[in-house]
């Protein structure tokens, strides 16, 4: 099996990220893509995509995002006051508790801190009372700022990526992760002799809509014999723990994903057990957050993903106060290799993988009624 040293993860998740100002993450993914030498394309939206041909016209897409929820300055209040709207889900407590915060243009950073703003509270729907989650639209964040250019990104003010014994623990996994996971991916199958088409798709502003999934959806520029693999990270349930493996992803909180996908998934992993049958790995119905295979559905494609269990999802406690969050090395090491095995794989039909369930045995002759 295929062991990542892991560096490209922790590289990524150092880099600040949040929806419509990826630009880092973005650049750093390209560079590294220049590095494997494998062509890309960007989209006019600023999507980044690869596409690796197989012997077979079969395509499976794995998709993830380069965003992070965070905040984004909008207008100044006072000397050394700005209002900014949040950018996604957010930890209650994130502007009542003075936390740190850092802002970032192309060249340089400013740290400051998170205050509340009375005025923030919002009818929209999506702001509604929540035991974990800010309930305001807007926050006051308090920095000093030499002629800022507005709208201006804000992030959490975390420590850098480190490994603890199976952890890694780190201001942003979540999309990274999947970024991370995408790249290796890449790297390893680029002069595979694949069976299947390989398509990798690193997408923007996922956290406040799925956005760019949605317009690389709607393009119609994918086959729509394609399978769209979302790979994720998504909180810790019950059935779906950190350090018990991959979540092969039978859905998410808006919709349930679709057999012919998943057996593919399914279809590595039983090789990967065959080789270790203490391979570990979950099978889960992720039924809190939502993800980029659902932008997908809505528009006719067949979806599955992998989602990795996330300690702190959204840098949020269980109490709603701001943390780093945390991922499993195991998971993250059979996540990628479920995801390079099944570019090793013979093309799955469905029957096929039922066979054993198609071929009726002899016994069922003794249900015939005589």
């Amino acid at each position: 099996m295929y062991k990542s040293d892991l560096s490209i993860f922790l590289e990524l998740s150092d880099i600040p990220t949040t929806s419509f100002h990826e630009n880092r993450v973005s650049d750093y993914i390209k560079n590294k893509l220049n590095e494997f030498e494998i062509e890309y394309t960007e989209d006019t939206w600023g999507n980044i995509e690869v596409f690796i041909k197989g012997k077979e016209e079969e395509e499976v897409v794995f998709i993830s995002h380069m965003d992070h929820p965070g905040f984004e300055i909008i207008d100044k209040l006072d000397e050394n006051l700005y209002k900014a709207r949040t950018l996604g889900g957010l930890p209650k407590f994130s502007d009542v508790e003075n936390t740190k915060i850092k802002t970032y243009d192309e060249f340089s950073e400013n740290k400051g801190n998170l205050k509340p703003l009375n005025e923030s509270y919002s009818n929209d729907s999506s702001f509604r009372s929540s035991d974990r989650w800010l309930n305001n639209e807007f926050v006051a964040v308090q920095i000093e700022l030499k002629e800022p250019s507005f709208p201006l990104p804000v992030v959490f003010d975390l420590p850098k990526p480190k490994i603890s014994n199976d952890q890694i623990i780190t201001p942003v996994a979540d999309d990274i992760a999947g970024c991370a996971l995408i790249l290796e991916m890449l790297s390893f199958l680029k002069t595979n002799q694949n069976n299947y088409s390989i398509r990798g798709i690193f997408s923007r502003a996922e956290e406040v809509g799925l956005l760019g999934a949605r317009l690389i959806a709607k393009s119609g520029r994918i086959d729509k014999n394609s399978i769209i693999v979302s790979i994720e990270t998504s909180s810790e349930l019950p059935g779906a723990v950190s350090g018990s493996g991959p979540i092969i992803r039978t859905g998410d909180r808006a919709t349930t994903f679709d057999n012919s996908g998943e057996i593919i998934l399914l279809s590595s992993v039983k090789k990967l057990v065959d080789q270790n049958k203490d391979f570990l790995f979950q099978r889960q119905l992720m039924s809190l957050g939502g993800c980029e295979a659902t932008a997908f559905s809505a528009f006719g494609y067949k979806v599955t993903g992998i989602s990795l269990p996330l300690i702190n999802w959204h840098n949020a406690n269980p109490e709603g106060k701001v943390e780093p969050e945390r991922i499993s090395i195991t998971d993250y090491q059979n996540a990628l290799n479920i995801m390079i095995g099944v570019g090793n794989l013979d093309i799955v039909n469905n029957n096929s993988y039922y066979k054993n369930l198609i071929d009726i045995p002899a016994d069922a002759e003794r249900l015939r009624r005589l």
